[in-house]
């Protein structure tokens, strides 16, 4: 272990977590044992993604969904097709949003769409390459070791404070 900081790593479910499931399910129970927090932000429904993550004994300290939180706020439309949906200027803030408030150290989506709403640290997932991209020469490799890239983010943050 790098630094004694604990980090909050946001994860995204649909695209992330979901796409390579062993290897995020023991990246997620490291993070743990190191005293990180792993928030899974993702748009919902909540219910179904902490089931989903129960039943792949996947460890977490919150689940944010989009659809939840704006359901919550009387913020949802009703689709032609029945469906709750969220106009898309709030769908695409919420996660930034979100971070922002919780004091989230990296996040890490596969969805380029919500990069521009974003201050805190934003590393693009690749499912193809299973690396994620945090700036121009830093990236984070999840063909490595869980540990290898905690390390890696241990790393990075002690330089960005």
């Amino acid at each position: 272990m790098i630094t004694s900081q604990k980090l909050k790593i946001g994860l995204d479910y649909h695209g992330v977590v979901d796409q390579h499931l062993q290897y995020f399910a023991s990246f997620c129970q490291f993070a743990k044992q190191r005293k990180h927090q792993i928030h899974i932000i993702t748009g919902g429904p909540k219910t179904d993604v902490e089931e989903y993550l129960r039943n792949n004994q996947i460890p977490y300290d919150s689940v944010f969904a989009i659809l939840d939180y704006y359901q919550g706020l009387g913020k949802t439309e009703q689709g032609s097709d029945g469906k709750l949906t969220v106009p898309d200027h709030l769908w695409n803030i919420a996660k930034a949003k979100y971070c922002r408030r919780n004091h989230i150290d990296f996040h890490i989506d596969d969805s380029i769409k919500y990069l521009h709403w974003f201050t805190t640290p934003f590393c693009l997932y690749s499912k193809q390459q299973n690396k994620c991209y945090l700036s121009p020469g830093i990236e984070l490799d999840f063909t490595k070791d869980p540990n290898v890239v905690l390390d890696d983010l241990e790393q990075i943050n002690s330089q960005k404070c």
